[in-house]
Protein backbone atom coordinates (compact mmCIF):
# COMPACT_ATOMS: atom_id res chain seq x y z
CA UNK A 1 0.00 0.00 0.00
CA UNK A 2 2.87 2.33 0.56
CA UNK A 3 4.56 2.11 -2.09
CA UNK A 4 1.09 2.76 -4.31
CA UNK A 5 0.83 5.56 -2.30
CA UNK A 6 4.21 6.76 -2.53
CA UNK A 7 4.14 5.92 -6.67
CA UNK A 8 0.32 7.29 -6.94
CA UNK A 9 -0.59 9.46 -4.37
CA UNK A 10 2.59 11.37 -3.66
CA UNK A 11 3.49 11.48 -7.37
CA UNK A 12 -0.19 13.38 -7.88
CA UNK A 13 0.49 15.95 -5.10
CA UNK A 14 3.94 17.09 -6.38
CA UNK A 15 2.57 17.45 -9.75
CA UNK A 16 -0.34 19.86 -7.97
CA UNK A 17 2.45 21.64 -6.00
CA UNK A 18 4.42 21.93 -9.11
CA UNK A 19 1.06 23.05 -11.02
CA UNK A 20 0.54 26.03 -8.77
CA UNK A 21 4.03 26.79 -8.44
CA UNK A 22 4.09 27.26 -11.98
CA UNK A 23 0.96 28.90 -12.09
CA UNK A 24 2.34 31.41 -9.15
CA UNK A 25 5.54 32.17 -11.32
CA UNK A 26 3.25 32.69 -14.53
CA UNK A 27 0.44 34.89 -13.12
CA UNK A 28 3.53 36.87 -10.83
CA UNK A 29 5.48 37.37 -14.16
CA UNK A 30 2.77 38.84 -15.85
CA UNK A 31 1.28 40.56 -12.00
CA UNK A 32 5.08 42.20 -11.99
CA UNK A 33 4.72 43.03 -16.00
CA UNK A 34 1.45 45.10 -15.51
CA UNK A 35 2.61 47.46 -12.24
CA UNK A 36 5.92 48.13 -14.63
CA UNK A 37 3.47 49.29 -16.96
CA UNK A 38 1.29 51.16 -14.86
CA UNK A 39 4.06 53.13 -13.26
CA UNK A 40 5.86 53.97 -16.85
CA UNK A 41 1.75 55.38 -17.69
CA UNK A 42 1.87 57.32 -14.50
CA UNK A 43 5.40 59.07 -15.35
CA UNK A 44 4.38 59.53 -18.96
CA UNK A 45 1.65 61.55 -17.85
CA UNK A 46 3.18 63.42 -14.92
CA UNK A 47 5.83 64.17 -17.86
CA UNK A 48 2.55 65.93 -19.77
CA UNK A 49 2.05 68.44 -17.04
CA UNK A 50 5.27 69.16 -16.16
CA UNK A 51 6.52 72.29 -17.13
CA UNK A 52 9.26 72.50 -19.33
CA UNK A 53 11.39 75.72 -19.22
CA UNK A 54 11.47 77.54 -22.59
CA UNK A 55 14.82 77.60 -24.33
CA UNK A 56 16.36 80.91 -22.49
CA UNK A 57 18.27 81.14 -25.79
CA UNK A 58 15.51 82.23 -28.33
CA UNK A 59 15.72 85.67 -28.68
CA UNK A 60 15.58 87.56 -31.95
CA UNK A 61 15.79 91.41 -32.90
CA UNK A 62 15.26 93.86 -29.83
CA UNK A 63 15.20 92.49 -26.67
CA UNK A 64 12.20 95.01 -25.27
CA UNK A 65 12.47 93.21 -21.50
CA UNK A 66 14.61 94.56 -19.13
CA UNK A 67 14.90 91.21 -17.59
CA UNK A 68 16.48 89.85 -20.72
CA UNK A 69 18.79 92.35 -21.65
CA UNK A 70 22.65 91.32 -20.81
CA UNK A 71 24.22 94.52 -20.01
CA UNK A 72 28.35 95.08 -21.62
CA UNK A 73 28.72 97.31 -18.41
CA UNK A 74 32.46 98.84 -19.86
CA UNK A 75 30.02 99.67 -22.94
CA UNK A 76 26.95 101.25 -21.31
CA UNK A 77 29.32 103.04 -19.10
CA UNK A 78 31.71 104.39 -21.94
CA UNK A 79 28.51 105.82 -23.86
CA UNK A 80 26.80 107.74 -20.51
CA UNK A 81 30.09 109.06 -20.08
CA UNK A 82 29.47 110.95 -23.46
CA UNK A 83 25.80 111.62 -23.25
CA UNK A 84 26.39 113.53 -19.51
CA UNK A 85 28.90 115.70 -21.10
CA UNK A 86 26.74 116.45 -23.88
CA UNK A 87 28.08 114.62 -26.76
CA UNK A 88 26.90 113.54 -29.66
CA UNK A 89 27.09 109.68 -29.85
CA UNK A 90 27.24 107.55 -33.18
CA UNK A 91 27.17 104.20 -32.21
CA UNK A 92 28.65 101.62 -34.62
CA UNK A 93 28.06 98.01 -34.82
CA UNK A 94 27.70 94.72 -37.28
CA UNK A 95 24.34 93.41 -37.81
CA UNK A 96 22.48 91.45 -35.18
CA UNK A 97 25.51 92.47 -32.32
CA UNK A 98 22.11 94.28 -30.12
CA UNK A 99 22.49 98.09 -31.21
CA UNK A 100 18.73 97.81 -30.95
CA UNK A 101 18.44 96.33 -27.83
CA UNK A 102 21.45 98.72 -26.26
CA UNK A 103 19.50 101.60 -27.36
CA UNK A 104 16.16 100.43 -26.29
CA UNK A 105 17.31 100.07 -22.89
CA UNK A 106 19.33 103.02 -22.64
CA UNK A 107 15.75 104.88 -23.57
CA UNK A 108 13.96 103.48 -20.41
CA UNK A 109 16.59 105.38 -18.16
CA UNK A 110 14.79 108.49 -17.83
CA UNK A 111 11.80 110.25 -18.92
CA UNK A 112 13.84 112.63 -21.30
CA UNK A 113 15.54 110.13 -23.36
CA UNK A 114 13.45 109.38 -26.68
CA UNK A 115 13.62 106.14 -28.83
CA UNK A 116 13.03 106.50 -32.05
CA UNK A 117 13.01 103.20 -34.44
CA UNK A 118 13.68 104.69 -38.21
CA UNK A 119 12.33 101.59 -39.67
CA UNK A 120 8.89 102.36 -38.61
CA UNK A 121 9.39 106.11 -40.00
CA UNK A 122 8.48 106.29 -43.91
CA UNK A 123 9.65 109.26 -44.99
CA UNK A 124 10.71 112.99 -44.11
CA UNK A 125 7.52 114.21 -42.98
CA UNK A 126 6.82 111.23 -40.72
CA UNK A 127 9.99 111.47 -39.16
CA UNK A 128 9.36 114.67 -38.03
CA UNK A 129 5.36 113.46 -37.13
CA UNK A 130 6.79 110.60 -34.69
CA UNK A 131 10.18 112.94 -33.30
CA UNK A 132 7.27 115.76 -32.49
CA UNK A 133 5.07 112.86 -30.94
CA UNK A 134 7.08 111.41 -28.80
CA UNK A 135 8.52 114.76 -27.56
CA UNK A 136 5.03 115.63 -27.39
CA UNK A 137 4.34 118.91 -29.20
CA UNK A 138 2.28 119.62 -32.19
CA UNK A 139 4.20 118.74 -35.62
CA UNK A 140 6.33 120.81 -36.78
CA UNK A 141 10.14 121.15 -37.96
CA UNK A 142 12.52 124.06 -39.02
CA UNK A 143 12.60 127.34 -36.51
CA UNK A 144 9.15 126.33 -35.18
CA UNK A 145 10.55 123.42 -33.73
CA UNK A 146 13.94 124.71 -32.67
CA UNK A 147 11.08 127.55 -30.30
CA UNK A 148 9.27 124.68 -29.24
CA UNK A 149 12.44 122.80 -28.30
CA UNK A 150 13.75 126.01 -26.40
CA UNK A 151 15.01 125.28 -23.30
CA UNK A 152 14.41 121.66 -23.38
CA UNK A 153 16.82 119.16 -23.08
CA UNK A 154 16.48 115.20 -24.80
CA UNK A 155 18.37 112.60 -25.40
CA UNK A 156 17.21 111.06 -28.93
CA UNK A 157 18.29 107.55 -29.39
CA UNK A 158 18.23 107.11 -33.24
CA UNK A 159 17.64 103.72 -33.96
CA UNK A 160 18.23 102.19 -37.83
CA UNK A 161 19.16 105.57 -39.28
CA UNK A 162 20.34 103.53 -42.69
CA UNK A 163 16.53 104.11 -43.19
CA UNK A 164 17.55 107.85 -44.10
CA UNK A 165 19.08 106.94 -47.27
CA UNK A 166 16.10 105.68 -49.13
CA UNK A 167 15.18 108.14 -51.68
CA UNK A 168 11.89 109.67 -49.70
CA UNK A 169 14.81 111.49 -47.42
CA UNK A 170 16.13 114.39 -48.92
CA UNK A 171 19.01 114.98 -46.70
CA UNK A 172 17.43 118.88 -45.19
CA UNK A 173 16.06 116.33 -41.82
CA UNK A 174 19.62 115.59 -41.06
CA UNK A 175 20.47 119.27 -41.70
CA UNK A 176 17.71 120.22 -39.02
CA UNK A 177 19.22 117.42 -36.93
CA UNK A 178 22.36 118.86 -36.70
CA UNK A 179 21.12 122.18 -35.91
CA UNK A 180 18.75 120.88 -32.84
CA UNK A 181 22.22 118.97 -31.40
CA UNK A 182 25.46 121.28 -32.00
CA UNK A 183 26.70 123.15 -29.39
CA UNK A 184 26.60 124.05 -25.79
CA UNK A 185 22.97 124.58 -25.11
CA UNK A 186 21.32 122.46 -28.03
CA UNK A 187 17.85 120.79 -26.72
CA UNK A 188 18.98 117.63 -28.29
CA UNK A 189 21.84 114.94 -28.00
CA UNK A 190 21.88 112.43 -30.08
CA UNK A 191 22.87 108.48 -30.25
CA UNK A 192 23.18 107.45 -33.33
CA UNK A 193 23.05 103.36 -34.13
CA UNK A 194 24.14 102.19 -37.71
CA UNK A 195 25.92 99.84 -38.92
CA UNK A 196 28.56 102.08 -40.69
CA UNK A 197 30.58 105.41 -39.94
CA UNK A 198 27.87 108.24 -40.57
CA UNK A 199 30.42 109.64 -43.26
CA UNK A 200 30.33 106.72 -45.09
CA UNK A 201 26.45 105.38 -45.12
CA UNK A 202 25.17 109.26 -46.10
CA UNK A 203 27.66 110.60 -48.46
CA UNK A 204 26.32 113.61 -49.31
CA UNK A 205 28.98 115.04 -51.53
CA UNK A 206 32.83 115.41 -52.28
CA UNK A 207 32.68 118.89 -51.21
CA UNK A 208 30.49 118.61 -47.78
CA UNK A 209 30.88 116.80 -44.83
CA UNK A 210 27.89 114.51 -43.67
CA UNK A 211 26.00 116.84 -41.75
CA UNK A 212 25.60 114.20 -38.89
CA UNK A 213 28.96 112.33 -38.94
CA UNK A 214 31.28 115.69 -37.55
CA UNK A 215 29.12 116.64 -34.35
CA UNK A 216 29.16 112.57 -32.84
CA UNK A 217 31.77 111.06 -31.09
CA UNK A 218 32.11 107.03 -32.85
CA UNK A 219 31.97 104.43 -30.37
CA UNK A 220 31.67 100.86 -32.02
CA UNK A 221 29.55 98.31 -30.33
CA UNK A 222 31.99 95.22 -29.77
CA UNK A 223 31.35 91.77 -29.45
CA UNK A 224 31.15 89.80 -26.22
CA UNK A 225 34.53 89.04 -24.10
CA UNK A 226 34.91 85.91 -23.57
CA UNK A 227 33.88 86.15 -19.72
CA UNK A 228 31.08 87.59 -20.90
CA UNK A 229 29.91 84.84 -22.50
CA UNK A 230 30.28 82.91 -19.66
CA UNK A 231 28.24 85.10 -17.58
CA UNK A 232 25.50 85.74 -20.28
CA UNK A 233 25.24 81.79 -20.69
CA UNK A 234 25.09 81.32 -16.63
CA UNK A 235 22.53 83.84 -15.91
CA UNK A 236 20.31 82.62 -18.40
CA UNK A 237 20.90 79.41 -17.55
CA UNK A 238 19.99 79.97 -14.29
CA UNK A 239 15.87 79.67 -13.54
CA UNK A 240 16.14 76.09 -16.14
CA UNK A 241 18.40 74.07 -14.15
CA UNK A 242 20.36 72.66 -17.34
CA UNK A 243 23.97 73.87 -16.82
CA UNK A 244 26.63 73.52 -19.74
CA UNK A 245 30.04 72.50 -19.00
CA UNK A 246 33.26 74.98 -19.05
CA UNK A 247 34.09 72.94 -21.80
CA UNK A 248 30.79 73.26 -23.47
CA UNK A 249 31.26 77.35 -22.62
CA UNK A 250 34.57 77.40 -24.57
CA UNK A 251 33.23 75.83 -27.58
CA UNK A 252 30.59 78.62 -27.72
CA UNK A 253 32.92 80.98 -27.25
CA UNK A 254 35.07 79.39 -30.01
CA UNK A 255 32.13 79.42 -32.47
CA UNK A 256 30.56 82.89 -31.80
CA UNK A 257 33.88 84.94 -31.02
CA UNK A 258 31.21 86.98 -28.55
CA UNK A 259 29.02 87.78 -31.53
CA UNK A 260 25.65 87.98 -30.04
CA UNK A 261 23.05 86.02 -32.00
CA UNK A 262 25.97 83.65 -32.66
CA UNK A 263 26.11 82.80 -29.05
CA UNK A 264 22.46 82.26 -28.58
CA UNK A 265 22.11 79.79 -31.85
CA UNK A 266 24.58 77.67 -30.76
CA UNK A 267 23.65 77.84 -27.14
CA UNK A 268 20.08 77.18 -28.36
CA UNK A 269 21.37 74.19 -29.98
CA UNK A 270 23.03 72.75 -26.72
CA UNK A 271 20.04 73.68 -24.68
CA UNK A 272 17.67 71.32 -26.50
CA UNK A 273 19.86 68.66 -26.74
CA UNK A 274 20.42 68.67 -23.04
CA UNK A 275 16.77 69.01 -22.43
CA UNK A 276 15.74 66.08 -24.16
CA UNK A 277 18.49 63.84 -22.31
Amino acid sequence: MFKEFISNDWVQALALLLTIATGIWFFGEKILAGIKWLIKQFKNTLALFKKTPPNPFNDQGRIMNSDRFFEQKQLLNKVFDELKKGTNVSLIGAEKTGKSSLLYHISQKAPHFIYLDMQIVHDEGDFFKALCSEIGIETCRGFELHRALRDKRYVLCLDNIGRMTNKLFSGDERMELRGLAEGADAPLTLLIASHSPLADLFYDSPLEASPLAGICQIIDMPPFSQQEVRTFIKTRLRPTGIDFTEAEIETIWQDSQGHPARIQEVAKVLYNYKDCL
